[in-house]
């Protein structure tokens, strides 16, 4: 593929990341434990890991791809040190590059906002304010009762069906975005695929890799909340539809059964059913490289819209074909006219495609599929999808961000993990009252041989976040890499944890989840440096922009994120500047996901 799978995975033991922990941990060998957690020496002591001293590295992996391994950092009694020999940050070092969470006044929605985090039965946190940073979806009434031109709740049943896209979890979760908010706009029953093994994915606690969205999303919840959307299983679809002899051959119009009437399609081989599917739906060979796929405002007049996108062919207005370069910086508003909007999208593609009223009365069932071909939609929504009605633009926003929202037993997780970081790093050094810490994502591996120019040695990391990461600072690193002793020229200069340094935290916890924790944790980083290319990496930014508008931090108004790095360094500012949508689509993820989401 030459789209990132979000990472590749390998079986594993979870046991090795049982071993460490904030609360219990040693760099030390049996026997020598430090002190817990709550107590600390004193942080002005000078004192480093050696290479000698460091913990076998642990094999254990996660549902996104990424190599869960425990590799952990120094004892949690150690102090800060720096290649420079400052035992301690200053204050004015911790600070000067600006904290994304001091500038939390609330805007005007912020009232509305919803927690929906119930931590109680995953194990805290107990209280809301030790998880309300984590937050940055909100419940807007409105959009709960918004549907499309082309939902009749009083017309027969149209469904829509896909395939769970065969890569890592981060390339599954877009494709699925896509596919929720296309059943929405296309007023379609959206019908979930079987439950099946995940290509690269950690098992579960029963040593399972079979997964389905309901282990990530509330699905049920959206399902009740959102009109204009139904969501129901494969198994009910062929129950209601299929065996009840409902369902048509697309060429010869007989009617045609499941294969053996077989309904219960979980963790089965799934090509008679795909090859089923594909006799009785439509599928449209719309290729996001290719074109933008618009929806007309009314459902009716649909013709305009080519009209519209002839008159910027023919530059009728005197104005070249649009560049995304010439958006740099100076975004369109985001309810502004019709033909600005799609300008500043088309990112160098000629042609728009269209579902229109015909396409809508003549297909029962359209189908996605989710083959190693060009009609693969693991990019951005916004990327492929285009709404006349920039209120309906923006309700597909705010429907991703306010909906497809991890679930609680992944958020309480994180929230653990984040408050973990926030106190020991209070205690580790005093004047960093917020207990802020920075995050970097390195991916490696496979990903090397798939995108060469992402390949970095452990001195050119360190040489890429120097400017932006002061010495002694405390890093979360998020990784596939294996090797414990590939981080040592960072580990010299700067304060590293891993997911190897909450194993007590972990007991318990489905390893599936661990990845998606993981994002969020990097998201409330003070500065994060992720890897180009990766979709991992791409989503904790758009979590990040997420943040952005919640808590109007600077640049918020622009899209433009302060401290959300990548790696290597040619591609370091890529978020800093508003930057239309461009090829490769799947490289990263744009402003205009987050940019004046709020706006009604």
């Amino acid at each position: 593929s030459n789209n990132n799978n979000g990472n590749n995975m390998q079986s594993a033991s979870f046991n090795h990341l049982q071993s460490a922990s904030f609360n219990s941990y040693s760099s030390r060998p049996e026997g020598n434990k430090q002190s817990s957690f709550h107590s600390y020496p004193d942080p002005h002591q000078q004192t480093q890991t050696s290479l000698q001293q460091l913990p076998n590295l642990s094999m254990a992996q996660d549902s996104t791809g990424q190599l869960f391994q425990g590799l952990r950092g120094q004892s949690m009694g150690k102090s800060m040190a720096s290649s420079s020999g400052s035992g301690v940050l200053n204050h004015d070092q911790f600070f000067n590059v600006k904290n994304p969470m001091s500038n939390r006044q609330s805007n005007s929605i912020a009232e509305e906002i919803h927690t929906g985090l119930q931590c109680a039965s995953y194990g805290g946190p107990h209280s809301e304010a030790e998880y309300s940073e984590l937050i940055y979806w909100q419940d807007f009434p409105s959009d709960a009762t918004f549907t499309s031109p082309y939902y009749n709740p009083h017309e027969r049943t149209k469904y829509l069906t896909f395939e769970m896209d065969g890569s890592g979890w981060n390339n599954i979760r877009l494709g699925f975005e896509n596919m929720i908010l296309l059943a929405h706009s296309m007023g379609r029953t959206l019908v979930i695929p079987p439950k099946r093994q995940i290509a690269h994915g950690m098992p579960d606690i029963r040593g399972s890799k079979i997964i389905s969205f309901d282990d990530f999303y509330d699905i049920k919840a959206i399902n009740a909340k959102q009109n204009g959307l139904n969501i129901i299983s494969m198994e009910d679809f062929l129950e209601r539809e299929s065996v009840s002899g409902n369902l048509k051959s697309m060429t010869t119009g007989e009617v045609i059964y499941p294969p053996n009437n077989q309904v219960d399609w979980n963790n089965q081989r799934l090509e008679p059913l795909l090859s089923y599917i594909n006799i009785i739906s439509r599928t449209f060979n719309w290729n996001p490289k290719d074109c933008v796929l618009a929806f007309s405002a009314k459902g009716t007049d649909d013709q305009h819209l080519f009209s519209m996108m002839a008159d910027v062919l023919i530059e009728k207005d005197g104005r070249p074909f649009p560049d995304y370069s010439e958006f740099q910086g100076k975004p369109v508003y985001v309810d502004g006219p019709t033909q600005e909007r799609l300008r500043e999208v088309l990112a160098g593609r000629r042609k728009i495609c269209m579902y229109d009223s015909k396409m809508h009365a003549a297909n029962n069932v359209v189908h996605f599929k989710a083959e190693e071909n060009e009609e693969r939609l693991i990019l951005p929504f916004y990327a492929f999808m285009f709404w006349e009605d920039w209120r309906q633009q923006l309700f597909a926003m705010r429907f991703v961000r306010d909906n497809l929202v991890y679930n609680d037993a992944i958020f309480c997780l994180a929230a653990r993990m984040v408050n973990t970081i926030r106190d020991y790093v209070r205690q580790r050094s005093p004047e960093n009252a917020e207990g802020l810490y920075d995050a970097i994502h390195i991916r490696r591996r496979d990903f090397q041989s798939q995108f060469p120019s992402t390949e970095m040695s452990a001195n050119t990391i360190l040489a890429g976040i120097q400017d932006d990461i002061h010495p002694g600072s405390t890093i979360y690193i998020s990784t596939d890499e294996r090797d414990p002793t590939f981080f040592e020229p960072l580990r010299q200069v700067y304060d590293l944890k891993f997911i190897g340094d909450f194993g007590d935290m972990l007991k318990g916890v489905n390893p599936q989840l661990f990845g998606l924790a993981e994002q969020i944790v990097a998201s409330r980083s003070r500065v994060f440096f992720g890897t180009y290319y990766s979709s991992f990496s791409a989503y904790i930014a758009r979590l990040r922009g997420y943040y952005s508008v919640k808590e109007n931090q600077p640049g918020h108004t622009s899209g433009a994120l302060q401290n959300t790095y990548y790696l290597p360094s040619k591609w370091k500012r890529e978020m800093s500047i508003y930057q239309a949508v461009h090829v490769p689509f799947y490289a990263r993820e744009f402003p205009i996901a987050w940019r004046d989401i709020d706006k009604l």
